[in-house]
């Protein structure tokens, strides 16, 4: 791995870590509040929310940096290297466009959120689609160093 690499590996890991502890904290914070005391964290959905929508578009980002998304390898299987390189490529390829289509249009959605806010926290819902964005980015760039690497034959 290179030091681009390594900066956005680790901030994809922070990003995931840092909501996961949140969203958990949070989460059994807002359960205690509600069933214990019987006066929920006004602000614990909002929380949660927030927290959940960065863990799941940074996992997605990290699936797509250790090649770990769900795939159907059926006719991956019984082609010969060549094919499979071939095939690999077009898939890459593919990605990259749909991942590009989400940075563009994650930035439009994201920018219609400007205006809004969040009902208990009452920071912009832009903060919240911001992650749309940002996660897509870094699936372009997971994605081409895949493809650089696959096809081309770059170095991990």
């Amino acid at each position: 791995m290179n030091k681009l690499d390594k900066i956005v590996d680790l901030f994809s890991k922070i990003v995931m870590g840092v909501s996961a502890l949140v969203l958990s904290v949070v989460t059994i914070l807002q359960v205690i509040a509600r069933f214990i005391f019987s006066n929920p964290i006004p602000w614990g959905q909002d929380v949660i929310r927030l927290s959940f929508v960065y863990l799941v578009f940074f996992g997605g980002a990290y699936c797509v940096f250790k090649n770990e998304h769900l795939n159907i390898d059926i006719v991956f299987n019984i082609l010969n290297e060549k094919n499979k390189k071939i095939l690999a490529s077009i898939i890459d390829i593919l990605l990259i466009i749909f991942f590009i289509f989400l940075v563009y249009y994650g930035f439009i959605f994201t920018k219609t959120g400007l205006n809004q806010k969040a009902p208990y926290l009452d920071i912009p819902m832009a903060i919240y689609y911001l992650s749309l964005p940002i996660a897509a980015l870094t699936m372009v760039y997971f994605q081409i160093r895949k493809l650089w690497k696959d096809f081309l034959g770059g170095e991990e």
